[in-house]
């Protein structure tokens, strides 16, 4: 085999081992570009389903509480009755109002109020069970939604309830804020959910008319017949109720 022969192999198998190179070379530097375009693909994922659960929780819960908004406790409501009347079991509705809450906006300003709404809310959230559902119905309003509660269940609940709000005391700057609220619940068998709302609300009425931080509560059984509530609370601690 001649010299010059010899030299162009050479250089073939030169040329070879360096186009080899390079291409394992590129093959690296694509393996790489394509992991850090997953990489990045996680990332944008994970991202898009942090935003997309942080929407759905706005979307669900009052942005100043942190509780269930209108919309989702009326929901969760509806479901626990036909939850209720499908396996037969109590359920317990609690409408709560703080007492004179324009006083407090308008002695303190509206950054106290929402302070106090939020030491309620929290107030609420660290009496129920965790089955129990509480939200903000609307401004200074609440709903307490209290699966398996019966009159007496609701009823003593819903005094704890109004004890714990009695009780709190909201910072803001010097002044150390109290205020009260009434309650009015409503227990067992319920026909519907308007209809447990418009009870529980009845109640609310009659605990405002007759001298607020107090407890209304009326009992529904399933039989023919009306009666008025009766108060319940600090007035009549051991009454028994009302049937309607």
């Amino acid at each position: 085999m001649s010299l010059g022969l010899i030299v162009v192999l050479f250089g073939v198998l030169a040329l070879a081992r360096w186009r080899f190179r390079r291409l394992a070379v590129q093959a690296r530097q694509a393996e790489l570009a394509i992991r850090h375009r997953i990489e990045n693909l996680e990332r944008e994922n994970e991202e898009l389903l942090r935003t997309q659960e942080q929407m759905r929780h706005d979307a669900e819960h009052d942005g100043l509480t942190g509780l269930w908004n209108h919309r989702m406790i009326l929901q969760r409501l509806r479901q626990e009755v036909d939850r209720s009347r499908r396996e037969g079991t109590l359920l317990g509705v609690i409408m709560v109002d703080l007492d004179q809450f324009k006083n407090v906006n308008d002695t303190y300003g509206h950054l106290a109020g929402d302070l106090v709404l939020k030491e309620i809310a929290a107030v609420f959230q660290q009496s129920v069970r965790s089955y129990d559902w509480v939200g903000r119905y609307g401004g200074e309003e609440f709903l307490l939604i209290l699966p398996g509660s019966n009159f007496v269940s609701a009823r003593k609940r819903a005094e704890k309830f109004r004890m714990a709000v009695e009780k709190a005391r909201v910072k803001h700057g010097e002044a150390s804020i109290q205020v009260t609220a009434s309650f009015g619940a409503v227990s067992g068998f319920p026909p519907d959910s308007e209809s447990m709302i418009q009870m529980a609300d009845a109640a609310l009425y009659r605990a405002k008319n007759n001298g607020r931080n107090c407890v209304i509560a009326t009992d529904i059984i399933p039989v023919e017949g009306s009666a008025e509530p009766v108060l319940e609370g600090r007035p009549q601690p051991d009454s028994e109720g009302a049937r309607i």
